[in-house]
C-alpha cells in the first residue's frame, strides 16, 4: 500500500509543517494521494485518469480505456464522481475545486511518493496458470485453452450510452471450464475449435461466476500467431 506521505518536502510541507502549495489542506493532500493510489491499484496510468477526472469536471463525463468518469454533483467549491471500469465501480469520491484545477497541470513524473513510482509495474510478469488454478484472488496471468462454445454477438449500451457488440466464448484445457468475452474487434478473430492464448488477463466476478476479463493490458493470440 502507498504512504500517503509525498517523499519530496518541499512539495507537500509549507511553512510551519502546513500542506504547500498545491496542497491547501491535508484533505486536498489526502485526496490526491488516494487517486495515485487507485490508479496503481487497477493498474491504470494516473496521468490518464487525472486527465479524465479533470475532463468530467469540465463535462460532466469522461472515459479513457475502459476507465467510465462521471460528475455526479458539482458546486462552487467541490465536485463529486463516480469512476467505473467495464462498468463496475472502482470509487466514488469527492474533491475540490482547488485539486481539480491542479489535476491538469501536474507533472506526475516529478512527484514522488514513498513505495511509488508512476511508471513501475506493481506485479511480476504474468505466469502461465490452468483454468483450475484461477479464483477471486488472481491477480495477472497467461492461459492457453480450446474454444468449444460462442454466443451470438449481441448489442451491449454502456451505462454512458455507448454500443459495444459482445460475444462470450467458453474455453476449455484439461482441468476445466471458464466462460470469457469477446468484444468488438476480437469476436470475429475466434471460432469454436480454435486454440487461443490469453495473456496478462485478470479474472472477475460476474452474476455470481468467474469469468476471465480482458482490458487494455491483455493480449488474445490465435494459434497460427503464436506460431
Amino acid at each position: 500500500m502507498i504512504s500517503l506521505r509525498i517523499a519530496t518536502l518541499d512539495i507537500s510541507r509549507g511553512a510551519r509543517g502546513r500542506p504547500g502549495a498545491p496542497w491547501h489542506s491535508l484533505s486536498d493532500l489526502v485526496s490526491f494521494a488516494y487517486l495515485v493510489r487507485l490508479s496503481k491499484k487497477h493498474e491504470i496510468e494516473t496521468s490518464k485518469l487525472l486527465d479524465c477526472i479533470h475532463h468530467a469536471w469540465v463535462a460532466g463525463e469522461s472515459s479513457f480505456d475502459n476507465v467510465s468518469i462521471k460528475r455526479r454533483q458539482m458546486t462552487e467549491d467541490y465536485g463529486v464522481f463516480l469512476i467505473t471500469r467495464d462498468e463496475q465501480i472502482m470509487a466514488q469520491l469527492k474533491l475540490t475545486s482547488r485539486i481539480l484545477r491542479y489535476l491538469k497541470e501536474v507533472d506526475i513524473g516529478s512527484l514522488r511518493f514513498e513505495g511509488y513510482s508512476p511508471t513501475e509495474r506493481s506485479e511480476s510478469e504474468p505466469g502461465d496458470l490452468m483454468i483450475k488454478d484461477l479464483c477471486v484472488d488472481t491477480k495477472r496471468f497467461n492461459l492457453e485453452a480450446k474454444i468449444v462454445e460462442k454466443s451470438t454477438p449481441r448489442i451491449v449500451l454502456s451505462r454512458w450510452g455507448k454500443e459495444f457488440v459482445l460475444s462470450t466464448v467458453t474455453i476449455e484445457d484439461e482441468s476445466g471450464r471458464m466462460k470469457l468475452p469477446l468484444w468488438n474487434d476480437h469476436i470475429d478473430m475466434f471460432s469454436v475449435g480454435d486454440t487461443i492464448r490469453i495473456e496478462n488477463a485478470r479474472v472477475k466476478m460476474f452474476q455470481g461466476e468467474l469469468q476471465i476479463s480482458v482490458d487494455k493490458l491483455t493480449r488474445l493470440l490465435s494459434g497460427t500467431e503464436q506460431q
